[in-house]
């Protein structure tokens, strides 16, 4: 219990510094660091000023989407406290973070992306060199007017690459967070279409 008194009140005095105050000469006046030290165990520390550093930022919330860029975590966070972080991941599993790793890892929010990038390489038969410029400019015709298409944003549908054994057609585009699956569905369906309207194939 005295411990974790130790805890919260030095986890205060660095929450203080976050804000500009300068700290240490209440850390060392009158022995009191040396005490509140002692009383604090490190790791135990650092997972509460972690903690402490999560809700003043506010890098995630409850229920939004995050992975770390190393694929370490990958999940739904369910879960924040003192101590730990709680993400369950996409199978299912809760995978309980310590809060003083976040200092060092980099955490994407997925929930926060105002957009999400549909990015694809067709490789087309080398025989079907002739019908690339017309299957190029029909697929560049569905990308401009797709729906859940952001027109914001760039459009590129381009023919980039002939390779050993196939001849690339490179695609970019954006759609929202909540329209990705379906609108990468409808548009594969459709460049699909168009290849086969053509009489090429993959």
């Amino acid at each position: 219990k005295v411990g974790n008194i130790g805890v919260l009140l030095l986890a205060a005095l660095f929450s203080l510094s976050v804000f500009g105050v300068n700290i240490w000469p209440l850390l060392t006046g009158a022995g009191a660091g040396g005490l509140v030290l002692g009383l604090a165990g490190k790791d135990m520390l650092s997972n509460y000023i972690g903690g402490m550093m999560v809700y003043l930022l506010q890098p995630f919330s409850i229920g939004d989407w995050i992975h770390s860029a190393d694929g370490s975590l990958d999940g739904i966070v369910e879960h924040i406290g003192l101590y730990y972080t709680k993400v369950n991941t996409w199978d299912k599993r809760p995978m309980y973070v310590p809060n003083s790793q976040f200092h060092s890892m980099k955490v994407i929010n997925a929930s926060r992306m105002s957009n999400r990038r549909i990015v694809q390489t067709l490789r087309l038969r080398l025989q079907d060199a002739s019908k690339i410029p017309a299957i190029v400019r029909d697929i560049r015709q569905l990308i401009v007017s797709h729906a859940k298409v952001d027109r914001r944003l760039h459009r590129l549908v381009y023919f980039n690459q002939v390779g050993s054994y196939s001849l690339d057609i490179w695609l970019s585009c954006y759609t929202s967070q909540a329209d990705f699956l379906s609108a990468q569905q409808e548009i594969l369906f459709g460049i699909n279409a168009i290849v086969e309207g053509h009489g090429a194939d993959f």
